[in-house]
């Protein structure tokens, strides 16, 4: 069925109905059973969709965070498994309430007002890690990130002892790319690849952010390539023991300097 002709049935706007095709807004229940009585599924995909569409109803309170990113706040909520790669910056699964506070009061998009709404939002989101099935969660961290005094020197130092606490964690996996590592593929860039296993079907994505867009992929071409990347990024990062080796020895660098 073509959108308008959609658009007509519903009394719904085209710019609704792209949103929830586009996974940005969630259906309520009498919205869901009109397009139940639209459509016509059988019995059990009509069971199967008012679960997803449950669940989807509990998860769509994102706090603030850019519309634009709200695909991707839904999207980590319901993930299995997550890999990121950041050549400088501690991604926002692992930032302390400090560290994020410091980082979101940078932005050119975020009021003052809202900075620490934002930062309940980003702190809130990591509640995924601590529920009784977490996500595997794998980060591979570029050296930058150890040494950019994000905050002051102290709230790196704690920030650092959060991603040690973190990288024992059985479901996390912490590596640190060196700067002697040299050039690698995804210089410039930094992004997020996601698995979710949704009943018997399992979907990947590849998530992007700049400073005002983001774009989330799901092409066979892109995450192939960015499952690729990652994988050159991991061989190419140190170890575990190596990675804490290092964390340790820079937040005691950091503490001798404070002293």
């Amino acid at each position: 069925m073509e959108r308008e002709q959609l658009a007509t049935s519903t009394k719904w706007q085209p710019s609704k109905i792209s949103r929830i095709e586009q996974g940005q807004a969630t259906l309520q229940r009498a919205e869901l059973e009109q397009l139940v009585e639209l459509f016509w599924p059988d019995e059990e995909q009509c069971e199967r969709l008012r679960r997803l569409a449950t669940e989807a109803r509990k998860r769509g309170k994102f706090g603030k965070v850019p519309d634009w990113s709200r695909q991707y706040v839904g999207l980590e909520a319901d993930a299995s498994a997550l890999t990121i790669w950041d050549g400088e910056l501690v991604p926002g699964l692992a930032q302390t309430e400090e560290y994020a506070r410091a980082i979101v009061s940078t932005s050119v998009v975020v009021p003052p007002a809202e900075v620490e709404q934002t930062v309940k939002a980003r702190l809130a989101r990591q509640r995924i890690l601590s529920r009784e099935t977490p996500p595997e969660l794998g980060i591979v961290l570029g050296e930058a990130a150890l040494c950019r005094t994000v905050g002051s020197p102290a709230v790196l130092r704690r920030q650092l002892q959060h991603l040690r606490q973190l990288a024992t964690q059985p479901n996390i996996t912490l590596q640190i790319l060196p700067f002697s590592s040299g050039e690698h593929a995804a210089m410039g860039a930094s992004f997020t690849v996601l698995r979710l296993d949704l009943e018997d079907l399992t979907f990947s994505y590849a998530y992007l952010e700049s400073l005002t867009r983001a774009d989330t992929l799901d092409g066979q071409q892109h995450i192939e390539t960015y499952q690729l990347v990652i994988e050159q990024l991991r061989i190419a990062a140190l170890g575990q023991r190596e990675t804490l080796n290092l964390l340790d020895r820079v937040i005691a660098e950091l503490a001798e300097a404070r002293e």
